[in-house]
């Protein structure tokens, strides 16, 4: 376990050559060299506000004049040797610090002041590191210029990263970081003594503005400070050696109350909740309200800063105090701003960000335990009330959601395929006693039934509404297309026969049966004189042919007589 929480420490830090804070070097836009004025008078005017002199191009005599004349002109004057060089390092460091402020509540830009040059042993170049870090904050004024400000509720610190290092190096730092941090003689004047006795390290009262990340040495330290407590925590041990914590299977491990039973489980008359919730959500209430440890995990939008609400609020009306902690200052935010929408403002504490100074807190502490909190809930019969209608709602949800005979669906399944029905425009039907009677008796086998005989009468329906007029009434299955396919045969005979098409120019194709018998009279008494024997009989090829064409009107119309034809 020990192990286990020395990796997790050692995994903080960069003690490397890329860390700022032990080996800094300037770049191109996220770092200034303040050249004048000096550090007592930089320090001592800070909170009025600083300027940055223009920079003085040296290009000819009197511009080298002026140049060499800046240190007596007011203002900050920096390493940089033109004015669009300056405004976009001072753009950079004011846009990054305020971005990383907003989404991690982290102060990142400091004025590092005093400069320790330092190496390791048989390294062949030495590394610079800051002393002390300075708070400071870009503000730009109506005329759009820069001005140094410090940054409100932020206190100077000793450069965390340099102790670390030091004390993994074996060298005594103590005397520098037991000396006041607001005593900048007293810092340099240790941090001398101690460079002093060490090879090649020395100490220089420079000052520079850039972008430090300290948080991290802060957590080492923390993590440091606290290792018998943390080793201890059985939630620690869980993370860290999994299964092989030893602990009990049900300190961790729990099933959470069942979703159909949360109201009986947790009564919502007598839960403390400031937000809505839904069933999944009260469970994780339910089982935080019973001490369990647990993940809770869900899509966006789903309702997870609710439910903290609601958990926070629940855990305080039992008394419990709780630390919420978050990787982002946005979702700190959310929920600290829930919390006081419903009243809970005086409870709440920010220990992030510019919420972290003495001064910050002592004030809020006073304010709060000066303020007096007025408890109000709900009246006896108010709650019973509330009781009553949730009863009778989880009853009437319950009867909606009921699978029931004979039709084994539920009545919200039934009225919603009413609501189909309805809006596809099917028209109603009157039910007399009887239909009503076989209604309520119908089955879900018998409703299947009536759905497949509904679909076969609506593929009839056109041939049933139309009557004679439909084309193909009277024909079924492969009869109708054999009956179709002799009489085209027939009538291709009869063409090749006559040589011309039968039907003149103004008559219609035959569309029908009773059509076609009427047109093969029509052909057998108005054949063209040349055509028509002496004694008025056709010739034998043509009464052939159209012998042919009547054998499958006959033989439609007697499968007609003997009904075997059904409409379709």
């Amino acid at each position: 376990m020990k192990r286990v929480l020395d990796e997790w420490r050692n995994s903080l830090l960069d003690m490397g050559g890329r860390n700022r804070l032990l080996n800094f070097r300037h770049t191109r836009t996220s770092t200034l060299e303040v050249t004048s004025p000096g550090v007592g008078a930089l320090l001592a005017d800070l909170a009025k506000g600083w300027e940055f002199a223009p920079v003085l191009q040296a290009d000819t005599e009197d511009d080298r004049a002026a140049a060499a004349d800046r240190r007596t002109r007011p203002g900050l004057v920096t390493q940089k040797t033109t004015q669009a060089s300056l405004e976009s390092a001072l753009y950079q460091l004011r846009q990054k610090s305020g971005q990383m402020y907003n989404d991690y509540g982290l102060w990142v830009l400091w004025l590092g002041v005093g400069m320790l040059d330092w190496c390791e042993a048989e390294a062949h170049e030495s590394s610079a590191a800051p002393l002390v870090l300075v708070p400071v904050e870009l503000r730009r004024d109506s005329h759009r210029r820069y001005r140094l400000h410090p940054a409100d509720d932020q206190e100077r610190i000793h450069n965390p990263a340099l102790a670390v290092k030091l004390e993994r190096l074996g060298i005594d730092w103590s005397p520098v970081t037991g000396t006041d941090v607001a005593d900048l003689p007293a810092v340099l004047s240790a941090a001398r003594s101690v460079a002093g006795g060490l090879k090649g390290w020395s100490v220089r009262e420079q000052v520079v503005l850039g972008l430090f990340a300290s948080h991290r040495e802060a957590m080492y330290q923390d993590l440091q400070q606290n290792e018998d407590q943390i080793l201890a925590h059985p939630l620690v041990r869980a993370a860290a050696l999994g299964p092989d914590a030893g602990l009990p299977d049900d300190l961790i491990g729990f099933e959470p109350p069942d979703l159909d039973l949360i109201d009986e489980i947790q009564l919502p008359e007598k839960t403390p909740l400031v937000l809505d919730a839904d069933a999944s959500q009260r469970q994780c209430i339910a089982a935080v309200l019973d001490n369990r440890s647990f993940v809770m995990s869900g899509p966006p939008g789903t309702g997870k800063s609710q439910t903290i609400t609601n958990m926070i609020a629940s855990l305080m009306h039992a008394g419990r105090s709780v630390l919420f902690v978050s990787e982002k200052a946005a979702a700190l935010d959310v929920v600290r701003n829930r919390l006081r929408n419903v009243g809970l403002g005086d409870f709440v504490m920010a220990l992030h960000s510019g919420d972290t100074s003495k001064k910050a807190v002592a004030t809020e502490l006073a304010r709060v335990l000066t303020t007096e909190a007025r408890v109000t809930g709900a009246a006896t019969h108010e709650l019973e009330r509330a009781r009553k209608l949730r009863e009778e709602l989880s009853a009437y949800a319950a009867a909606m959601n009921q699978v029931r005979e004979p039709l084994q669906r539920t009545l919200h399944d039934v009225l919603g395929r009413l609501v189909l029905l309805e809006q596809t425009g099917t028209p109603s039907l009157s039910l007399t006693a009887e239909n009503a009677k076989a209604i309520r008796a119908l089955s879900a086998g018998g409703l299947l039934e009536l759905a497949a005989a509904s679909h076969a009468v609506s593929r009839a329906w056109r041939p049933a509404a139309e009557g004679e007029a439909f084309p193909w009434r009277g024909l079924v299955g492969t009869d109708a297309h054999q009956v179709v396919s002799e009489a085209a045969d027939a009538l291709d005979a009869l063409l090749t026969v006559t040589g011309r098409r039968p039907f003149t120019a103004t008559q219609g194709e035959p569309r029908s049966v009773r059509e076609v018998q009427q047109l093969v009279r029509t052909l057998e008494a108005g054949l063209p004189p040349e055509a028509a024997p002496a004694d008025g009989t056709l010739p034998d090829d043509v009464s052939a042919q159209l012998a042919h064409a009547r054998r499958p009107l006959r033989h439609a119309q007697t499968r007609r007589r003997r009904g075997r034809f059904r409409p379709v």
